[in-house]
């Protein structure tokens, strides 16, 4: 099994986004929630839900710049403002593709493991494609050993200072039963057009997997 780190931060893309087919996209939406509710369901995976033996969900939805253009699109819209490609062209739009992460417990038990597993230690998302394994470019965790409901913890943003992320506009980290993260990858244009597997590995080293089609995660990217 071959493991690929990409470390470059340039330019050039896999894939240009279409920033008025974005915005137009977004704006179709009365606001970022209902956004979020209903304009993602192709690029959220369900790794596991409340069902799951260790009664924690774990989704993952997958992003890139189409949908953060689109998100900030729809904030707009909500807010009764126009926004224009300048507005579009202030986001960090890099073509990089974004893992957000969501794991929320419930009862007692639950929440007890996603404190140890995704708070006290640190988890993990990778890419398979065939025997390539694409890393995160980067990750960081701030003040685990210090997480509380009341004090929300900045695991992973592309807006590192702030731990916000870039699809919700909300604040990363840990709150009560529930702990969203953020991971950045760089995917190859051959990689976006394989099917491969999404695999998030807790701090216990369980591996959560879903099978993913980038084809549909991807559908809005214009062709290199």
């Amino acid at each position: 099994m071959r493991t690929v780190l990409f470390l470059c931060l340039c330019a050039a893309t896999a894939g240009a986004v279409d920033i008025q087919k974005a915005a137009a996209y977004g704006s179709q939406f009365k606001s970022r929630k209902q956004f979020l509710e209903k304009g993602l369901k192709d690029q959220k995976v369900q790794l596991a839900s409340a069902w799951a033996k260790d009664g924690i969900s774990k989704y993952v939805t997958l992003f890139t710049d189409f949908e953060a253009v689109a998100a900030a699109s729809a904030q707009a819209q909500q807010e009764m403002r126009s926004f224009s490609p300048a507005d579009a062209r202030k986001l960090p739009l890099t073509g990089l593709v974004y893992g957000h992460v969501e794991i929320h417990g419930r009862g007692d038990i639950p929440v007890r493991k996603v404190r140890k597993r995704y708070v006290e230690q640190q988890a993990h998302l990778v890419f398979q494609f065939g025997e390539d394994i694409v890393q995160p470019l980067s990750k960081a965790t701030k003040g685990v050993r210090d997480a509380s409901p009341d004090l929300p913890v900045a695991l992973f943003s592309w807006w590192d200072a702030g731990g916000v992320s870039l699809l919700t506009g909300g604040t990363l980290g840990w709150a009560g039963a529930k702990v969203e993260m953020e991971f950045v990858f760089r995917l190859t244009a051959d990689q976006m057009r394989q099917k491969g597997t999404l695999i998030l590995i807790d701090g216990d080293g369980n591996r959560h997997k879903e099978e993913l089609d980038p084809s549909k995660v991807f559908k809005y990217l214009s062709k290199p």
